[in-house]
């Protein structure tokens, strides 16, 4: 059984999940319901509630698979919603003050890994976003120094520019990345806060 399927194994789950698979949904529960059983059962008061909402969560995703729309990884989308299903549990279950002690131990203890990995894919995502509004030559300029480390000189030498114009694309490129950096920065701390 697979710790952590790749992004063609999900793919490949998930459409078998859209078009009605049985086989695809029996091997994504046999990959993702041990460890969600896991990290339920680590936050709740008994293996049994642990149990019952995994169940209720592959249930809700075999009768809503066609209108379901995942836009980031499978696992980070299954153990984000086991984290609400968990919460929306105890709520159910603990009186005002009670709930809002657990809530507070629960969200310490949210799996930090996978709320990281979806903010990194998107600020990665924006990120790219904002490179691709740059004119052609500037993202060009752009990308060779920082995704292939390619020093000024470098640059300048393999697309035939003199230095200054490259350094003078870098400073574009720069400024307008920090000018749409800022609004990711709101984005971000919107979407962590709330």
């Amino acid at each position: 059984m697979l710790v952590h399927a790749n992004n063609d194994e999900e793919k490949t789950l998930l459409q078998g999940l859209h078009a009605g698979d049985q086989a695809a949904f029996a091997s994504l529960y046999a990959h993702y319901a041990p460890q969600l059983i896991g990290y339920a059962a680590a936050r709740l008061s008994s293996l049994e509630e642990a149990r019952d909402i995994i169940q209720d969560l592959f249930v809700y995703l075999w009768d809503e698979r066609q209108n379901i729309n995942i836009n980031i990884s499978l696992r980070s989308y299954l153990f984000t919603a086991v984290r609400y299903r968990i919460i929306d549990h105890i709520r159910h279950q603990l009186t005002r003050r009670e709930y809002a002690t657990w809530a507070k131990l629960l969200i310490q203890r949210v799996n930090a890994e996978v709320e990281e990995e979806v903010a990194v894919k998107h600020l990665n995502h924006k990120l790219e976003l904002a490179v691709g509004d740059l004119p052609s030559r500037t993202q060009e300029i752009y990308r060779l120094s920082r995704y292939r480390h390619l020093a000024v000189k470098e640059i300048a030498t393999k697309l035939g520019l003199s230095e200054q114009t490259v350094k003078n694309q870098l400073t574009t490129a720069l400024s307008h990345l920090r000018h749409s950096w800022d609004k990711l920065t709101l984005l971000l701390l919107v979407w962590v806060l709330f």
